[in-house]
């Protein structure tokens, strides 16, 4: 039964990745090891491992994965309940870092996902006025599986680790959008701001200054948003590898 489940969504996340262009994990990897073989031709094979050993990695996964599969098929939850998708993503993350690990990679960060329940796009769908409380929590609960499996990676191969923490950035500049100088934080600035993201955004209007506007379509931040969560970033990172 679990091999069964495991194929099953295997094949879903392959799918989700060709879908979203995304490549999936094995690829992503499979790249890493040429990249180590190039490296190695050009500089030597200890400056190649001081490279990679000294290399940060970072993971960002699970958005797309509810957004565009979870949430938008409907049979995926009569297949899957939510505790045993999140222990899929939770599982393949932890893969993730071993096969990083493998390759000489002893620094990883991963990104947690942002609070669904905030997104233009799912408040329109859940029907919500402010922020759709169950979407946030699904976030939440995904968020501590990643920081519970980051301190078990840890212990077990002795890497460093960092968690960097987009929801509550993201989450704040909602709350509190004067803190930022933000107008908008219930709609996009693309089209109508409520629906349209990514591909059917194109030839749509834009709003005058996207610099007001916390969410650039329905489902992704502004530019100014993610240059706020990226500074954020790069203080846990800071923080937690070059202290």
């Amino acid at each position: 039964m679990v091999l069964v489940l495991h194929q099953l969504v295997l094949v879903m996340m392959t799918s989700l990745a060709n879908f979203t262009g995304a490549l999936p994990v094995s690829k992503q990897l499979e790249y890493l090891r040429h990249y180590k073989i190039h490296l190695r031709q050009l500089v030597g094979e200890m400056v190649a491992e001081k490279v990679i050993k000294n290399a940060i990695f970072v993971i960002s996964m699970g958005t797309n994965d509810f957004l565009q599969n979870y949430y938008s098929d409907p049979a995926r939850p009569k297949q899957f309940t939510l505790k045993q998708y999140l222990n899929f993503l939770n599982s393949r993350m932890f893969l993730a870092v071993k096969g990083m690990h493998r390759l000489g990679a002893r620094r990883v960060a991963v990104v947690g996902v942002p609070p669904f329940g905030c997104m233009p796009l799912v408040k329109t769908l859940r029907d919500k006025t402010n922020c759709d409380g169950m979407s946030n929590e699904v976030a939440f609960l995904f968020n501590n599986n990643i920081k519970q499996t980051l301190e078990t990676l840890k212990a077990s191969l002795g890497i460093e680790t960092a968690y960097i923490d987009i929801y509550n950035v993201i989450a704040t500049a909602i709350k509190y959008p004067n803190i930022y100088g933000f107008k908008e934080t219930s709609k996009g600035c693309c089209g109508s701001g409520l629906i349209e993201f990514g591909d059917s955004c194109k030839g749509m209007s834009t709003c005058a200054d996207p610099t007001e506007y916390v969410f650039w379509d329905a489902v992704h931040p502004t530019q100014k948003m993610y240059k706020i969560a990226a500074d954020e970033a790069l203080d846990s990172i800071s923080k937690s590898m070059l202290a």
